[in-house]
């Protein structure tokens, strides 16, 4: 049977610590934290997606991530 888990995302925005808590039956990959990262700090959240026609410089996500001075960041389970 599973589990329904919490896992503590840490990282930096601009410099200074911080962490929000995701529930998850398996442990996120960067790429799902980052995502979490940035609905938690972008008011209106809109498509960060790229189209499969673009053919960016930068992935969207990570071109956001950067705008926001976010790094370090770090996933662990909470222990109960």
């Amino acid at each position: 049977m599973t589990e329904l888990k919490r896992y503590r995302i840490h990282y930096r925005i601009n410099g200074e610590p911080a962490s929000i808590t995701l529930e998850s039956f398996e442990e996120p990959v960067l790429e799902q934290a980052e995502l979490e990262i940035l609905l938690h700090h972008v008011r209106e959240p809109g498509a960060v997606i790229d189209a499969p026609w673009e053919i960016p410089r930068c992935p969207s996500e990570q071109s956001r991530i950067a705008e926001l001075g976010v790094s370090d960041i770090q996933i662990e389970e909470e222990q109960r």
